[in-house]
């Protein structure tokens, strides 16, 4: 018998029914990105520019952004579920992985499948090893798709 050419062993990605959760995660994962940034920027000013007056009220108002934009990511990115094991697989947990999960060092699991789904548009759970493509239609849309012709 034939042994079974690489191309069948890889399994295409899914689409995903409904991409509202995994978009608004990501959206407010990238605005607590920016608010690090902001704040990392705060903080190096006032090391080389010590000027306490100026640069203590940023400094300040960015740490608050970025303690309340981690707590609505983290709240969004656990809201943001896989549609076949139900699994969080935008934050990572001490679950055990699927064999087929992939990481981007020194990122987690969870950082890596936001970093995919904001540069690729596309991700594998971390759970039960299912790649999805955000760009791909569902089968639904494409139902409708095809009535409304």
């Amino acid at each position: 018998m034939p042994s079974r050419p690489v191309a069948d062993s890889v399994s295409r990605a899914r689409s995903i029914h409904d991409k509202r959760p995994f978009q608004r995660a990501i959206f407010f994962t990238l605005l607590h990105y920016l608010c690090i940034i902001a704040f990392i920027t705060c903080a190096v000013i006032l090391f080389l520019h010590p000027e306490p007056m100026t640069m203590a009220k940023p400094l300040i108002a960015s740490a608050i952004a970025v303690a309340v934009s981690w707590l609505i990511s983290y709240l969004r990115r656990r809201s943001a579920r896989c549609p076949l094991c139900k699994g969080s697989s935008l934050l990572d947990s001490g679950a055990a992985k699927h064999a087929k999960a992939y990481r981007l060092r020194p990122f987690n699991y969870g950082t890596t499948a936001v970093l995919g789904i904001l540069f690729l548009n596309r991700f594998r759970c971390m759970y039960c090893g299912t790649p999805y493509d955000l760009q791909k239609r569902s089968a639904v849309e494409r139902r409708r798709e095809q009535s409304n012709h």
